[in-house]
């Protein structure tokens, strides 16, 4: 190929990129709400709904929300119907 025709390409190609973000959701980090207070506990049907589930009634009393610059524990608020579970190890 052309050096010519290669540029044209890779120009096309990092145009292409570089307009597929969505505007709305580019921005900087800076504009993440950050909670002030720790959320309220949640309600009684949402404490059944957790020690329902088998996987949701081992998170009672583990979780924890950041408040300001600190962790604080809190409960789920409402009651997922389907977990994403995250392992990691080193040795």
């Amino acid at each position: 190929m052309k050096p010519r025709k290669l540029t044209a390409i890779a120009s096309a190609g990092l145009l292409l990129l570089a307009s597929c973000g969505d505007p709305a959701t580019t921005g900087s980090d800076d504009s993440a709400p950050v909670l002030q207070q720790p959320p309220p506990p949640p309600s009684p049907e949402v404490l059944a709904a957790l020690k329902g589930q088998p996987f949701g009634s081992k998170l009672l009393g583990r979780t924890r929300y950041l408040v300001g610059e600190e962790y604080v524990a809190a409960d789920l608020q409402k009651a997922p119907r389907y977990y994403l579970l995250n392992f990691s190890g080193s040795f």
